[in-house]
């Protein structure tokens, strides 16, 4: 072989290994920015799941309090129900009684002489029942 051609194999391969060893170190400094990458994206994923952990206890405890909540207006409405149909009764009971004439309120408006429309007024107040109630 001549001189000529073993020089230009020469730095074929010497172009052919200092581009694999460019190659390389590219392909490394890459790996580590990826690596960054992946250790970057982990913390923020380990940051998020804490974040739904934090809020699922929120939640559960938004849930209990809720509940509870629910219950207490149940047993405040039960109490209110129980206590109006006390007084219903009583005053179902006192409907039923008599009425006595002698308890009557009788009610009188004096008639004002400089009010036109103002006239004599007499009422007589009588217990009513609440059948409605």
């Amino acid at each position: 072989m001549s001189d000529a051609l073993e020089q230009s194999i020469v730095s074929l391969l010497e172009e052919r290994v200092e581009l694999a060893i460019s190659t390389v170190q590219q392909l490394r400094a890459e790996k580590l920015e990826l690596e960054a990458e992946v250790a970057r994206l982990n913390s923020d994923l380990l940051q998020r799941h804490a974040q739904i952990q934090d809020l699922e206890d929120r939640n559960s405890d938004l849930s209990d309090e809720l509940d509870s909540e629910r219950a207490a207006t149940s047993d405040e409405r039960s109490e209110i129900r129980e206590r109006l149909e006390g007084l219903m009764d009583v005053l179902i009971a006192s409907d039923e009684d008599p009425v006595d004439t002698e308890d009557e309120i009788d009610f009188k408006v004096d008639h004002d002489e400089s009010d036109a429309e103002a006239t004599e007024v007499e009422e007589s107040v009588v217990p009513r029942g609440f059948a409605g109630v």
